[in-house]
């Protein structure tokens, strides 16, 4: 097994695209660099709901889960088969679900080993990419919304921040960034009823923002933990302002979780994905029957 990079995901959504021509395919805009950012839709329901991977360069491992998890479903769905106890076809009946796998394609060019179509040597002159989280301008993409940003920038300098690099930057302004704001554009535009950002790692379930999340959503992740072996937990410093999911549910005021796969120091080895796709399974198919 390799590490999991832009060129997987193309290959992947090529072959997926002549298996289901029916299913629907597209993209969201493009990164700093020009790569898609592409989203697949599962299902037809009334309901829109969306998930999104690798926000993070070096967390490339949530954009392999999500597609295998995209896989399985378009498979047990057409031969009408159970996936992990749900039938997907009633699934599908229920919610239309927006899956966003790869949000940093250029930052998992670079925390992979690939290239990106920019000179990186002033911002990262070591050169060593392999815990690379921001995109290719520098910026951390969920520190980039405009969720209390201004308190993730005042915060910069005490976490060692000086501007643009492989971590926490956030910036020049909220929404500076072309993923961020095709993303933000992407989620108003469908009206999600509720969202999940998966990262890694911790096995941890993050909720709500300043409290404008309804009371809905603590029941959402409690019924996360109970069918998973994540627990709720809080942010903590300059990781509570700026994120997808912050951003969410002050806009929205609906429920928005970040979801902290797997276990052990970013990035994750590929070797990790059966487990973490087997313990984030439950979470995957129980986000499409709550809404």
């Amino acid at each position: 097994m390799k590490n999991y990079n832009y060129g997987c995901l193309e290959k992947e959504i090529d072959i997926l695209k002549k298996l289901y021509p029916n299913t629907e395919w597209g993209t969201i805009g493009k990164s700093v660099c020009g790569k898609e950012l592409f989203y697949i839709r599962l299902g037809q329901g009334k309901k829109a709901i969306s998930f999104n991977g690798a926000h993070h360069g070096m967390e490339w491992i949530t954009s392999a889960m999500l597609m295998r998890f995209v896989k399985d479903y378009l498979l047990c769905e057409k031969e009408n088969k159970p996936l992990g106890g749900f039938l997907p076809q009633k699934l599908s009946q229920n919610a239309s679900l927006y899956i966003i796998p790869m949000v940093n394609p250029d930052g998992v060019e670079l925390a992979t080993g690939g290239m990106v179509e920019k000179d990186m040597k002033q911002i990262n002159p070591g050169g060593d990419f392999r815990r690379w989280q921001a995109n290719a301008n520098g910026v951390d993409l969920n520190h980039n919304y405009d969720a209390l940003w201004q308190k993730s920038k005042s915060m910069e300098r005490e976490y060692g921040i000086f501007g643009p690099g492989p971590t926490r930057y956030s910036g020049e302004a909220p929404f500076s960034e072309p993923e961020t704001r095709a993303l933000a554009e992407f989620t108003v535009k469908h009206d999600f009823e509720m969202i999940i950002a998966f990262h890694s790692q911790g096995k941890v379930i993050y909720h709500g923002f300043e409290g404008k999340e309804p009371p809905l959503s603590l029941k959402i992740a409690k019924a996360f933990e109970c069918v998973s072996e994540y627990k709720i937990d809080r942010t903590q410093g300059i990781a509570s302002f700026g994120g997808y999911k912050d951003w969410f549910v002050d806009k929205l005021q609906r429920p928005g979780f970040t979801v902290e796969v797997g276990e052990g120091r970013n990035p994750l080895p590929i070797e990790n994905l059966p487990i973490i796709y087997r313990e984030t399974l439950p979470i995957l198919l129980g986000a499409m029957t709550v809404v």
